[in-house]
């Protein structure tokens, strides 16, 4: 009887649920199969193992141990001996200490996941995330040290699906120069039935203003009012307007309202990410 069904070789179906005990109480069993118990000298078959997860030791009954493997043992004070009964040969000869006669530990065979890099299992496993790491180290399908993830190489040059930005050093001189604007949707729409935002934020004090929108089509009215907003209040004329290439931005009422004025529209190049600013 094992404790755990890892020794198993193969599963039988059980004729039994439950093992009772010494002083009368019922264990479960939960599976029976077949196993093979390796020594240093031989491997010996285990023909109806039953697994009990209850159990504190593993145990062996020795009548089946030895029609399993047709063999006799030999007890004596200092431990037990395994014979092959046709030819009386010496199968196995252990010393055991204390009150019961136990099997000495047999070392693990070598395994090919000896590796306890991190960095290591990730190459060996065809470079995953970190996370699909972490789901194998703690399920116990590999062993490592659990160590800050390096920068891979090889990730970042076969993972990644554009070249990355160069540095940007455009900067601004005062307020109004270089404005740049977006159209956010929202998944719910507002009470008054707005479900569009107009987003314009100055490149210099990165102020931001915020419009709501029922319609796309508004976009071109909003940006004249600001145009004026800048001009009568603060005496400053808009000079760029920074914009990705939908049609809210790219149309005919905005081509007429920024040509009127001398208004510049710079549109960042397409399938890019958003447009990065900085101050």
């Amino acid at each position: 009887m094992s404790t755990t069904n890892g020794i198993l070789l193969s599963h039988l179906p059980s004729s039994h649920s439950f093992i009772t005990v010494g002083n009368g109480h019922t264990i479960p069993i939960t599976c029976r199969g077949e196993s093979i118990l390796p020594t240093s000298a031989s491997n010996f078959l285990l023909s109806n193992v039953l697994v009990v997860p209850s159990l504190v030791r593993n145990l062996l009954s020795i009548r089946q141990f030895t029609r399993d493997n047709n063999c006799s043992i030999e007890f004596d004070a200092l431990g037990f001996s395994v014979k092959d009964i046709l030819t009386n040969r010496m199968m196995l000869c252990c010393n055991s200490a204390g009150d019961l006669y136990t099997l000495p530990a047999t070392p693990p065979a070598p395994q090919a996941h000896l590796a306890i890099s991190t960095d290591l299992w990730h190459h060996r496993l065809g470079h995953p995330g970190s996370s699909a790491i972490d789901v194998l180290r703690n399920n116990n399908f590999i062993h490592c040290n659990k160590a800050p993830n390096t920068i891979c190489h090889s990730c970042q040059l076969g993972k990644h699906v554009c070249l990355p930005f160069s540095y940007s050093r455009s900067s601004t001189s005062r307020p109004f120069e270089l404005i740049h604007c977006d159209v956010w949707t929202s998944p719910v729409a507002s009470v008054a039935g707005a479900q569009y935002y107009l987003v314009l934020l100055d490149d210099f004090t990165h102020f931001c203003w915020t419009f709501t929108l029922v319609r796309k089509s508004e976009v071109a009215t909003h940006i004249a009012s600001f145009c004026n907003l800048a001009q009568n209040q603060f005496n400053l004329a808009v000079k760029t307007f920074q914009a990705d290439n939908r049609k809210e931005f790219v149309n005919t009422a905005l081509a007429t309202l920024f040509t009127s004025r001398g208004i510049l529209l710079r549109l960042s190049c397409p399938y890019t990410s958003p447009t990065k600013w900085q101050g």
